[in-house]
């Protein structure tokens, strides 16, 4: 191991100040939040950031200020190069180390772990991401899960958390049911440490020199897009750039992005005191967090900001270009901040006690995914479809979800209650679901558009035949439903007859009805397929006359003659389907019916 003690504040072409000021007036804080980095709030003082020409802008308000020691100068570092030692986890690894046991994790466990390079940094880092899934080669369908840390680069106790839980998913997989679960049902991402450049401000071999900004002395955490798309904060940087376009190409419903400098779960929205459409479901998701880390945490772990752990980011206090914002305005995913340590760069040997604290409450966070909503939307044949899940007077444009393109599934997390789902997707008329949501249960559901074609196929031997149709065609003419069909004499009901090698004016038959039936002479054997809706054989009555009457058969389904016909048991006195009585009717043959006076034939559906 190597111990390293912190060099001079000023590295590089930037100073970071790191500084508190005193300030009564709150409303002032939304101002200020546009000229420098707050920080934290405690009672009247504030705690801040700046690069110099944020200082320069701000020293000229004349706020009573008074520098203070850069956080990560707190302790001395130790550090480890070697990826055996650093999984000890009491000493920062070196970035080398750091790039080696990230890649260490699918050498090792090639069938669950991927490590993704999603950008570099300003300075040529990597920018890198484990995939951790039971079929790690495949997209699944399965809630795509984000967890990340420190994009502010001298907040590291996250980081370490991040290296120790990939190592845990991975090493106990197979062998601990509640971790295999979790592997085996989300495909879950992580990222432990989206600013390596300011992490290693001070070079690649210590952290003693962390910064909160990138190596081009800008806050991350202030650097993506506003709601309305404007920037907060200058160009967008390497960085965001890289975790907004990896963001982009995934659907993540679900996750969160760990800091430190305080210890509580920070819930959207951070810009604005509009409450989030799902501010209940967020404030009882960020309670477990907090509530695990404060039962396994030492006594005051997780009371700091607020007593239950949790607090609205804007009530705390407000800034633009969030990361947690815009993942859940541009992504509509959901995300919380979980502020996981007082000290910013803790003393590495402080590293087990971390993970203790927060190995349940991450865990139960991340059992929270499998809860809620769990959806599919698809045609007829089950191709999956872009749609949009509103449910309406509760959702807003923010909250509002889609259909992942791969498979067509959707996640939605919500509070105990019934909701009236609005699924809406291209070429296709809107449908309604009903669903129940109950506590600590998935509950599934599957939205299917279109309608599979309804054929009718209608043996046709040689010589005559008697038919009847139970479906709509597109078109009732003779030639079009019976188009193309080889081996066709005649076709004729009691009054009218069409054949096609006579001219047309001798052909009387133009269009077949669904309540009449017809006698089919052919050559040979063939099938006569009619496509269309069903006929709804109860709301389709068929009038008959006293004697005889050639009619057609409606339901879809055959069904004993006695049934089929027991509207008219009192008149009925013979059935007859080429020359015999049959004892069950069937779709697409047609039947001779007596009757002893005028009625009305109603078939069951």
């Amino acid at each position: 191991m190597l111990v390293l003690l912190s060099l001079p504040l000023v590295a590089g072409e930037w100073t970071q100040y790191y500084f508190r000021f005193e300030l009564i007036d709150k409303t002032q804080l939304q101002s200020l939040t546009e000229i420098i980095s707050i920080d934290n709030v405690k009672g009247n003082w504030v705690y801040a950031y700046a690069n110099d020409s944020e200082w320069a802008q701000f020293s000229a308000l004349g706020y009573n200020t008074q520098l203070l020691p850069a956080p990560s100068s707190e302790f001395p570092v130790v550090m480890s190069s070697d990826v055996s030692e650093a999984k000890n986890w009491d000493s920062y690894p070196t970035y080398s180390a750091y790039v080696a046991m990230m890649n260490s994790f699918a050498a090792t466990y090639p069938q669950l772990c991927q490590i993704i390079n999603v950008g570099t940094t300003a300075n040529g880092r990597a920018i890198l991401v484990a995939k951790i899934s039971d079929n790690v080669a495949s997209e699944e369908q399965e809630p795509e899960v984000l967890l990340s840390s420190t994009m502010h680069g001298d907040e590291t106790t996250g980081w370490m958390l991040m290296l120790r839980l990939i190592d845990t998913l991975l090493s106990q997989y197979g062998t601990n049911p509640r971790l295999t679960n979790i592997v085996n049902s989300m495909e879950l991402y992580i990222a432990p440490n989206t600013n390596p450049d300011g992490t290693y401000y001070g070079g690649d071999n210590t952290v003693a020199n962390a910064r909160r900004y990138n190596a081009n002395g800008v806050d991350l955490n202030r650097n993506y897009p506003n709601y309305d798309g404007s920037l907060n904060q200058g160009a967008i940087q390497p960085e965001t750039q890289a975790m907004m376009d990896f963001a982009n190409s995934h659907n993540f419903v679900f996750g969160a992005n760990f800091h430190g400098g305080a210890e509580v779960v920070n819930y959207p929205w951070d810009y604005t005191y509009t409450l989030h459409a799902d501010d209940a479901w967020f404030i009882s998701s960020s309670l477990v967090y907090a509530s695990n880390a404060q039962a396994n945490g030492p006594s005051g772990y997780f009371t700091g900001i607020s007593s239950n752990g949790i607090i609205n980011g804007a009530d705390w206090y407000r800034i633009s270009g969030g990361r947690q914002d815009w993942m859940n305005y541009t992504r509509n995913g959901r995300e919380v901040t979980i502020e996981c340590s007082n000290t910013k760069l803790p003393a590495a040997s402080t590293m087990p006690d971390y993970w203790n604290y927060n190995y349940e409450a991450m865990l139960s966070y991340l059992e929270l995914a499998l809860d809620g909503i769990h959806g599919t939307v698809v045609d007829v044949h089950g191709n999956p479809l872009m749609a949009e899940i509103s449910i309406a007077g509760y959702d807003n444009t923010y909250s509002i979800i889609e259909t992942d393109a791969t498979h067509g599934d959707f996640y939605r997390y919500l509070q105990p209650g019934t909701y009236t789902l609005t699924v809406s997707t291209f070429g296709y008329e809107p449908q309604e679901v009903q669903v129940t949501v109950n506590a600590g249960q998935m509950t599934p559901v599957n939205v299917v558009f279109g309608e599979l074609p309804n054929d009718l196929e209608i043996s046709l031997n040689a010589g005559w035949n008697l038919i009847s149709l139970n479906k709509v065609p597109a078109s009732y003419a003779v030639e079009d439903v019976f188009a193309g069909m080889p081996g066709l004499i005649q076709i004729k009901n009691e009054r009218y007859s069409y054949m096609p090698s006579m001219a047309e004016y001798f052909n009387t038959l133009e269009e077949l009805t669904v309540s009449g039936g017809y006698w089919v002479n052919m050559t040979a054997p063939a099938i006569l397929t009619v496509s269309g809706a069903q006929v709804q054989a109860s709301a389709t009555p068929i009038s008959l006359k006293a004697g005889w009457n050639l009619v057609s058969y409606l339901p879809e389904a055959a069904k004993p003659t006695s049934i089929a016909l027991a509207s008219i048991a009192s008149y009925l006195q013979e059935v007859n389907h080429l020359g015999s009585y049959p004892g069950n009717m069937e779709p697409g043959k047609g039947y001779w019916i007596k009757v002893s006076q005028d009625c009305t034939l109603t078939y069951p559906d």
